[in-house]
């Protein structure tokens, strides 16, 4: 039995793989898979990525605090770059835990979708809509361990002595904020403790930042192909399949839509905090680091620095867009089951089974969408809106920091 057990293990194991691409990391990380229901090892997990993204927000805080504003514009953007950053990926720990039955609910239904599905034409859907995933993770993935392996490798623990002409000054390189923050009379060991602090929170986020969007965007692709999938079937419904075939293929056809409604319900209250969240920060973000960029070419001093920046407007950017691709995608889909119903031959069916198709028209009003935090949808008007509205803060930002 437990020989049986592994190899049914194994398999859901490989049909995830397929269904949620390497997000599986994520969801490992953070405690919510399957297998992991109340395990101690999970929880402590992570319970300590969560404490890490927190002490590591809270120290550079206090900095900011304790000695403001004392090095360059953009050392001083890049500590409130990871102060916003450690904070989103502490609630992105936080809000999956709290939801762990929603979260195993939908990661169960998409293993028993690659399980039972046998056709090839559906696998074939089920395949592109994953490829489409595991590829938007694996660049976002990238393009997040560029930015930090060049932040850690160019700023190691060491000493730098630096030369003026009256005087000689001795500051620590730090991975996030000037170096000004940590005075030259600070114990090693504390300058080490904070050093490594925020190293190991920089690399959490590498994994948990981009991974929970990962989730996200491949759980919301799985249900948009499950939607084409089912289009695809009741448009093959026929006056000549039969009565009893009709009918059973409508029920069945309805039982399938309801269950993809509640599924992209389920989604959307899992995840409308978190893209609400996202919203405000990686927006806050693309600005700061425009303007960190602009700050070292008005002061001639373009350096590897500059590159890093752009990568991570093109990150936040991307996982901005990837919302709203996913949403208007989610939101297409289910409205094209409507088309869908009205064009099986209802027509010349029988007088019950045009009642049944007549039925799902009807409720057919509900459609599935992603929010953010509820208060408006996510598509391409979104992000359209999004973006207008990103250039005008933009433009106050670069006045209120200059």
């Amino acid at each position: 039995m437990k020989y049986k057990e592994e190899i049914h293990e194994l398999q859901w194991n490989r049909d995830m793989h397929y269904a949620l691409g390497f997000s599986k990391l994520w969801c490992r990380a953070v405690g919510v898979w399957p297998w992991q229901r109340n395990e101690t090892s999970s929880i402590v997990r992570s319970g300590l990525f969560f404490t890490i993204q927190i002490a590591a927000a809270v120290s550079l805080m206090e900095r900011l605090f304790v000695h403001g504003n004392c090095g360059s514009m953009p050392n001083f953007i890049e500590a409130l770059t990871g102060i916003t950053v450690f904070m989103v990926t502490a609630m992105k720990i936080l809000l999956p835990c709290l939801q762990q039955e929603q979260m195993r609910h939908i990661i169960q239904s998409a293993m028993e979708d690659w399980s039972t599905v046998s056709d090839a034409r559906s696998r074939q859907i089920m395949s592109q809509y994953a490829f489409w995933g595991r590829l938007a993770y694996s660049i976002q993935i990238t393009a997040a361990f560029i930015i930090v392996l060049e932040m850690t490798v160019s700023r190691l623990p060491k000493f730098i002595i630096e030369t003026t002409e009256n005087s000689s000054l001795s500051a620590r390189n730090l991975i996030l904020g000037p170096p000004c923050w940590i005075p030259v009379t600070m114990p090693t060991s504390s300058y080490l403790l904070h050093y490594y602090l925020i190293f190991f929170s920089v690399w959490g986020a590498v994994l948990i930042y981009p991974g929970c969007d990962a989730f996200m965007f491949n759980a919301a692709l799985h249900i948009c192909g499950q939607f084409e999938i089912l289009n695809s079937s009741i448009e093959k419904i026929t006056d000549e399949d039969g009565h009893l075939n009709q009918r059973l293929r409508i029920r069945e056809s309805l039982k399938r839509h309801n269950k993809l409604l509640t599924l992209g319900n389920q989604l959307n209250d899992m995840a409308n905090l978190i893209i609400f969240s996202e919203l405000l920060s990686n927006g806050f973000l693309i600005c700061v680091s425009g303007i960190a960029v602009l700050a070292n070419i008005k002061n001639g001093s373009v350096n590897n620095d500059d590159i890093n920046f752009g990568i991570r407007i093109y990150v936040w950017y991307m996982e901005l867009f990837m919302y709203t691709y996913v949403g208007e995608k989610l939101c297409d889909q289910a409205e094209k089951f409507q088309n869908a119903v009205y064009n099986c031959s209802w027509y010349n069916m029988s007088a019950s089974s045009a009642k049944d198709i007549k039925f799902i028209m009807m409720r057919n009003h509900s459609f599935c969408y992603l929010t953010a935090g509820g208060i408006f949808v996510m598509n391409y008007e979104a992000f359209k809106d999004i973006t207008r509205i990103m250039f005008s803060c933009f433009s106050v930002l670069k006045l209120v920091l200059e």
